[in-house]
């Protein structure tokens, strides 16, 4: 049995409904925990887990998480949950973004918590009698792959580029209302399909998965650096294309279709055991217990293994932008001074 203290470094002035969303729904889900094998703590001390939940307010690289007190105090017991893409492990944890290559001992793909949660995403029993073999829904101008199927023909397939009303959401120019009656016709159209496609958006894993298993739907997946959180049996109920292979799809799906039904259910069944509210705290524990038993380096030394992540062509961008505005400015001035000192 483990002690958790929960918490996040948000700033009271950031302190948004989706910054403190992971947070609450942990809580939430500690109160109502099917297990009862793990507890909750206010106490560092005492706690076996000191577990970070943040979203954006914790920083861009978690500098608020790294300058916690506790961070220098406990490190050994504390670990980090976090949904954002392209995000760098600087304490181990658990990382829905962690893709192939940079996944390691200190880090553990996961699901998500606090994301908003369309509430039409219910579950309805899958049926050989639905409409749509296959469906897709969402905005195509978060990775190329989204592009490519909107090339996908099928008489029984339903593809719709919303990314214009995805920006609007971004942008927070979305009234209520239509943002409800968006959710609806995604769920709808879900519910109406017998596999979704699960493509990969900004970063290698999708909400959309997990949306597809509560729905009790067979999900398609196509992401080439996604790695599947542990537990579920996968091949039990999902199908993953290679990207390059996007083509196949509709024939692929056309010769299983006879499968969709209960794939349907399995998955349904596998997102109750694992990713529903009544479990996600008690398998947030035991993802970083796990990491925990298995350390063979110290946090103390291992965490700088995290700065490699640096490498990656995102973060490098990110890091190198504004030196590199700021140097290609200074060269602008000197050329500029420079052809005015070589004016007659």
């Amino acid at each position: 049995m483990a002690r958790a203290l929960l918490l996040s470094t948000t700033p009271e002035d950031d302190q948004t409904d989706y910054n403190l969303a992971p947070l609450e729904q942990a809580r939430k889900s500690a109160a109502i925990d099917r297990f009862q094998v793990h507890s909750l703590t206010d106490d560092p001390e005492f706690a076996d887990l000191i577990i970070f939940l943040e979203c954006y307010g914790g920083g861009w690289y978690f500098e608020r998480v790294r300058a916690h007190p506790f961070v220098r105090r406990y490190r050994e017991k504390c670990f980090l949950f976090s949904t954002n893409p392209f995000v760098i492990p600087f304490l181990p944890g658990v990382f829905t973004a962690i893709e192939k290559g940079w996944a390691s001992s200190r880090t553990r793909p996961g699901f998500y918590l606090g994301r908003t949660q369309n509430e039409f995403t219910t579950f309805t029993e899958p049926d050989h009698e639905l409409p749509y073999l296959f469906s897709f829904m969402g905005s195509i101008r978060n990775s190329p792959i989204r592009e490519k199927l909107a090339t996908l023909r099928h008489p029984r397939s339903f593809c719709q580029d919303t990314s214009d009303d995805f920006e609007r959401i971004l942008q927070h120019k979305m009234s209520r209302r239509e943002r409800l009656d968006y959710d609806r016709r995604y769920a709808e159209l879900a519910k109406a399909s017998k596999f979704i496609l699960c493509p990969r958006g900004v970063s290698a894993s999708s909400i959309r998965l997990f949306e597809a298993m509560r729905m009790g739907r067979a999900p398609v997946i196509l992401s080439d650096d996604w790695v599947p959180p542990l537990g579920p049996r996968w091949e039990e109920f999902a199908i993953q294309v290679r990207e390059r292979d996007f083509g196949t799809i509709p024939g692929l799906l056309q010769k299983r279709e006879s499968e969709a039904v209960v794939m349907g259910q399995r998955a349904r069944a596998e997102w109750k055991e694992w990713f529903s509210d009544e479990v996600l705290f008690h398998r947030l524990v035991e993802l970083c217990l796990d990491i925990k038993r298995k350390r063979t380096v110290p946090e103390s030394v291992a965490r700088w293994t995290a700065y490699l992540h640096f490498l990656q062509p995102f973060h490098l961008r990110r890091i190198a932008g504004p030196s590199y505005r700021f140097l290609r400015g200074n060269m602008k001035i000197s050329g500029s001074r420079s052809r005015n000192l070589a004016s007659p």
